[in-house]
């Protein structure tokens, strides 16, 4: 092979010079093995292209994520071109870096700092817009709230806007888009091959260290604070959490009883059981689950993140609902969401319909399952899946219970360990049941959806009492203490024409000039009233001066001890 000129080596040393001596030795010896294995010219093509993206990846440095970031960029170039490579590092940076800061630098002190910086340029800016009455502070807000991804889509309101504009005024509301964006680096990390069975299974171990963090975070926030009520009754807030339904215990009860009684009911009218497992196209999984390989589809398609891919089958489980209603099937049931190892969610689905239309409900679900890529190799065994539920074998009960245990806790009704492992990661289920709710929370995916049933909020609102029933509402509340799921079902009915269906009452205006709305009790089809909001909370830290029960400031879920006092001082026109 040729070697390379005086020039050459001239001309390399001036590229390198700027590099750090990590980076340059790297380099060198890359070089070294071009030279002799395809010669000089070879070995000065792939030096331009290494310095640009070295010069990129080394404004990664501050992440924690520049190895397995130029390690992906590397077999990028290899398997694509460079071209590719560098298009897909410039995204990384764009995603990583966030208003100016790098996200995984927003932790902590840090990013309460910076929210308060925000928030505090924010308000400055809007208040020297609105003295200058400028025409373009509507633009100027939505820039802001465009900057960091903001769930905002009312532009139109003008009612709406003015509130989001005083929510921008508060450190919180700075620090909640934040952390939303966290999800960014679990999902470059999953493109970058960290989320398989051969690495992390559902959840980098970046994400699942910073759910552990922010559990505990969340443990102590509780546990520093408590709640009185105009009885002068104080509770600390991790207790109240602990009796609620955010108890893992108490989820897993309840999800119980709503099977069970959709069984019970099913066995009543003669419906048969129906086990359904629809999964994505290929083109949505990064790594293969036998061999560790990455899927070469994934990334020509875009890297799609698990929400996208969950997004694919919302839209077809609503084709799905669309064509049975135009067909008259009917069903009801309940749909879980799962991750595969790699991340990307699958649903099962346990449904109950006429045995009649059964068959029919499968062919459609089957159709659109196939909708996108059925012919890809590998679709017919991996796409789609049905089976009957098998009354003999303990019937929906016992085909749902095992996805409760493995996607809350792992534990069993007893509250031990399920000596049981994880087929899709052969982990314990304790440890999947953590991965899965570390992967459930970073993405913003809800797992268990009942469908065509009946209204938990008013199964929640009348358990709640314990005396003085009306005759109108005792049948259901019977049937709700009972934990009859069944009756209750029977007695309320679904849809729009529900038994009872929860009261809100609209109160004063919150501190962002928008009505605060609460749930205050239940109303029955003949608007006969059933109050089952008895309290009225104040919430403060444990051991402050507490604001007596004669003036009460009540928590709800828009006041949401976020600070301040924020009137309605400034109109959007």
């Amino acid at each position: 092979m040729f070697a390379p000129t005086p020039q050459c080596i001239t001309w390399r040393n001036e590229l390198i010079s700027g590099l750090s001596p990590q980076d340059e030795g790297f380099v060198r010896s890359r070089l070294d093995e071009l030279d002799q294995t395809k010669g000089h010219v070879a070995a000065n093509t792939w030096l331009r292209g290494a310095i640009a993206r070295i010069e990129l990846i080394s404004r990664l440095d501050k992440t924690g994520m520049r190895n397995i970031v130029l390690k992906e960029a590397e077999r990028r170039q290899k398997r694509d071109n460079q071209d590719i490579a560098m298009a897909w590092l410039r995204s990384v940076v764009d995603r990583l870096y966030f208003c100016d800061e790098w996200i995984t630098d927003l932790v902590g002190d840090k990013l309460q700092e910076w929210a308060k910086e925000k928030s505090r340029r924010f308000e400055m800016s809007a208040n020297g817009f609105l003295l200058k009455q400028n025409a373009h502070f509507f633009n100027y807000i939505q820039r802001e709230a465009e900057s960091v991804n903001a769930l905002f889509d009312q532009w139109d309101d003008n009612d709406k806007v003015h509130s989001l504009m005083l929510r921008m005024f508060t450190p919180e509301w700075w620090m909640r888009q934040a952390k939303r964006h966290y999800r960014a680096v679990e999902n470059i990390r999953r493109e970058c091959g960290q989320v398989c069975n051969q690495q992390s299974p559902y959840v980098s171990r970046w994400g699942i260290n910073r759910y552990r963090k922010q559990r505990q975070a969340n443990r102590a926030f509780l546990e520093s604070w408590e709640a009185t009520n105009q009885y002068e009754q104080t509770f600390l807030l991790s207790d109240l959490a602990d009796k609620s339904i955010s108890n893992p215990i108490h989820n897993k009860a309840e999800l119980s009883v709503r099977i069970k009684g959709l069984q019970y009911l099913a066995v009543q009218y003669g419906h048969i059981g129906l086990f359904i497992t629809m999964t994505c196209p290929s083109k949505y999984h990064p790594v293969h689950k036998e061999s560790g390989y990455r899927n070469k589809k994934f990334y020509d398609f875009g890297c799609p993140s698990p929400r996208d891919a969950h997004h694919y089958l919302n839209n077809q489980w609503a084709k799905i609902r669309a064509a049975c209603k135009r067909e008259g099937i009917h069903f009801y049931g309940v749909r879980v969401v799962e991750p595969h190892h790699d991340g990307t969610p699958h649903w099962h689905l346990i449904l109950f319909a006429d045995r009649k239309q059964s068959t029919r409900l499968i062919d459609i679900a089957k159709g659109y399952a196939f909708e996108v890529d059925g012919d890809e190799k590998g679709a017919q065994e991996s796409r789609f899946d049905y089976s009957y539920l098998d009354p003999a074998k303990g019937g929906a009960a016992s085909y749902v219970a095992k996805y409760i245990a493995k996607n809350i806790d792992g534990l069993s009704a007893d509250g031990k360990p399920l000596d049981i492992l994880d087929e899709e990661t052969g982990r314990t289920f304790v440890d999947s049941a953590e991965r899965v709710q570390a992967w459930k929370s970073r993405h913003g995916i809800r797992q268990f959806q009942f469908l065509g049933s009946s209204s938990v909020t008013v199964w929640r609102e009348i358990r709640r009492l314990k005396d003085a029933i009306p005759k109108t509402f005792i049948d259901v509340y019977n049937a709700a203490k009972a934990n009859d799921w069944k009756r209750y079902t029977e007695l309320m009915g679904s849809g729009k024409n529900q038994a009872l269906r929860p009261l809100y009452e609209q109160g004063e205006n919150n501190q962002f000039g928008e009505p605060s709305i609460k749930i205050k009790g239940l109303v029955s089809i003949v608007a006969e009233y059933l109050p089952t909001r008895l309290y009225e909370w104040t919430i403060q830290r444990v051991g402050s001066l507490s604001l007596g029960a004669a003036q009460p400031f009540p928590r709800n879920r828009v006041n949401n001890c976020t600070g301040g006092n924020f009137s309605p001082q400034y109109q959007i026109h």
